[in-house]
């Protein structure tokens, strides 16, 4: 009988046993507990994909920091002993390997394969998730009234424009920085002397940089200056939104498009949860996200939707940037730009 009786209890303990692992799996499978994210993202976007992510995960939480791509990558790099969340959500660029990229874990989405030639993960870091294409925002009446028509950046040379063109700085905002990689790139590159006499010219014309680069299309728009340079998405959002009273405009001498990347953090706590967001971000539902954020998703993906305000790549000048060289010469770059604003710069 006792006999009988040890056989069942080793029976129900090897059945409860097998369950148990199950369930684990399941629970690994499904996702669990906590996700950490310092993202650059707006809110309006990432409320719309930290939803579909729930609907995918419902059993993680999200919680997330806010803050600008210099700021994010800052932060990261002074938690790097002891990381106080799991993956960056948005701002992250091929130029940011050389300084940042030891930051971060090396993971490859499953659907990274989904992704348009150029926006593959080739690094083992970066998740590139959506296109931004870089753009001037003209506010029509100042424009009319000073009698002028911006199509690029000689335009922007106009003395009527002295003190009237804002733009984020290029060393700390990954929007700017797409804006001098432009320039560069339509002046033949960084260590082009044509591109630094340019950019000497347009300090010397009164360009006002600011830190925040939501501040050159809400401001222009609002009538504070005549030009700011931005970038597509955030000039769509505002003007899907309502906001009148200005159009945007891609430079007449070229405009690169930029591919936009985010990573699990190395040392993540949640690694796994990470890694089920790098894998959303590239699915069909989480370029969706980018779609219904008025934004370019990198997908192959046939998806439907999106702003009317976006206008068709086939009518704008796209150049291709040198990504390579633009990302090695980083730091050179930005100090350059230092010395010249130390110089040129007005405020």
């Amino acid at each position: 009988m006792k006999k009988a009786l040890s056989i069942v209890l080793i029976a129900l303990v090897a059945i409860t046993a097998v369950f148990a692992q199950a369930a684990s799996e399941t629970q690994a499978e499904s996702g669990s507990g906590e996700l950490i994210l310092y993202t650059t993202v707006s809110q309006a976007h990432y409320d719309i994909a930290i939803a579909k992510f729930n609907e995918l995960y419902p059993n993680i939480k999200v919680y997330y920091t806010y803050g600008g791509a210099g700021d994010c990558k800052a932060r990261i790099q002074a938690e790097a002993s002891n990381p106080q969340a799991d993956a960056m959500f948005g701002g992250l660029q091929y130029a940011d390997l050389a300084a940042y990229g030891d930051y971060f874990e090396t993971y490859v989405s499953v659907n990274d394969y989904k992704m348009q030639e150029g926006y593959h993960n080739t690094s083992g870091k970066l998740s590139f998730h959506d296109i931004q294409i870089p753009c001037l925002v003209v506010n029509d009446a100042l424009e009319a009234e000073l009698g002028i028509k911006v199509t690029g950046w000689n335009s922007l040379l106009n003395p009527a424009l002295y003190g009237k063109v804002v733009m984020a700085n290029p060393t700390s905002s990954s929007s700017a920085w797409n804006n001098l990689q432009c320039l560069l790139t339509d002046f033949g590159g960084w260590e082009s002397e044509e591109a630094w006499n340019y950019i000497a010219k347009l300090m010397q014309n009164g360009l006002v940089v600011v830190s925040s680069s939501s501040v050159p299309g809400k401001s222009t728009l609002a009538g504070e200056y005549v030009v700011g340079l931005s970038y597509e998405p955030a000039i769509v959002k505002l003007l899907d939104a309502g906001t009148t009273g200005g159009h945007m405009v891609f430079w007449e001498e070229g405009t690169t498009s930029i591919g936009f990347a985010s990573a699990i953090i190395k040392g993540a706590k949640n690694l796994e949860n990470a890694k089920l967001f790098m894998d959303f971000l590239q699915s069909d539902e989480g370029q969706q996200s980018y779609l219904d954020a008025a934004a370019r998703p990198a997908t192959t993906t046939k998806l439907e939707g999106g702003s009317p305000t976006m206008v068709d790549l086939s009518t704008i000048n796209v150049k291709v940037a040198d990504t390579e060289a633009l990302a090695n010469n980083n730091a050179a770059i930005k100090e350059k730009w230092n010395e010249y604003w130390a110089k040129y710069g007005k405020n």
